[in-house]
């Protein structure tokens, strides 16, 4: 008996601690808790700035103008993990956003997971990002899925599609596809085809074309290679 009444004790315990989510249509906003919002969702701040860890679900089209955007090219250090352990343990955790449709925001730096297409005037920073990332200075990406094109450059911890960037060029950790830039680096392990100025790639499977191409065995100019360990 004593078993049983713990057992109900924990049960109504845990019926009061949860949070029911909620439905909103067609407009709502993302500062709230536990919502799923279908047509459009407004924001003016992150998330991340405030003590909400709620999911905020949308599925239509979300919209963020958040004042200071123009300032987070300013953060001492890229966001991007930078180990394996890292990477996994932070795509483990709970996004605070799920975006499933059109992501515009005037800058993203929060933990937020876009199916879809996101355009961002300055900096956008996504733990995993499946469709078409534009961004009028740089895409951070922990997980990128698709076409990432940015006019400063690219920033991917694992990719799979297409980068293009400008300025800055691409840089990533793993990638599998395309890059275009005037500078395009695979740190740890890739396949495909850079095209840039300079190319460097660690254990990659494709070819490199550019003024100054490098690869695990080689350092060519124009055209060079590797398709074996």
């Amino acid at each position: 008996m004593k078993v049983l009444l713990l057992i109900c004790a924990v049960f109504v315990s845990f019926l009061g601690l949860a949070q029911p989510r909620k439905f909103r249509a067609p407009l709502w906003t993302t500062h709230d808790a536990n919502v799923d919002i279908v047509g459009a969702s407004i924001g003016f701040i992150p998330r991340d700035f405030t003590s909400d860890t709620s999911l905020i679900r949308t599925y239509g089209v979300r919209i963020e103008a958040f004042p200071l955007s123009f300032i987070y090219f300013m953060s001492p250090k890229s966001p991007l993990s930078s180990s394996n352990a890292a990477y996994f343990d932070n795509l483990k955790g709970n996004a605070s956003q799920l975006i499933n449709g059109l992501n515009i925001a005037t800058g993203s730096f929060e933990a937020i997971d876009v199916n879809g297409i996101s355009t961002t005037i300055f900096m956008h920073y996504s733990r995993k990002h499946n469709g078409i990332a534009l961004a009028g200075i740089t895409n951070t990406i922990e997980r990128g899925n698709g076409l990432m094109i940015a006019y400063g450059g690219n920033e991917v911890y694992h990719g799979n599609g297409i980068l293009v960037g400008t300025l800055f060029g691409n840089s990533t950790n793993t990638f599998n596809g395309l890059q275009i830039s005037a500078a395009n680096f695979i740190s740890e392990k890739g396949s495909g085809l850079q095209i840039g100025i300079f190319n460097s790639a660690t254990n990659f499977r494709g070819l490199q074309l550019g003024l100054w191409n490098k690869n695990s065995k080689r350092s060519l100019p124009i055209l060079n290679w590797q398709f074996k360990g």
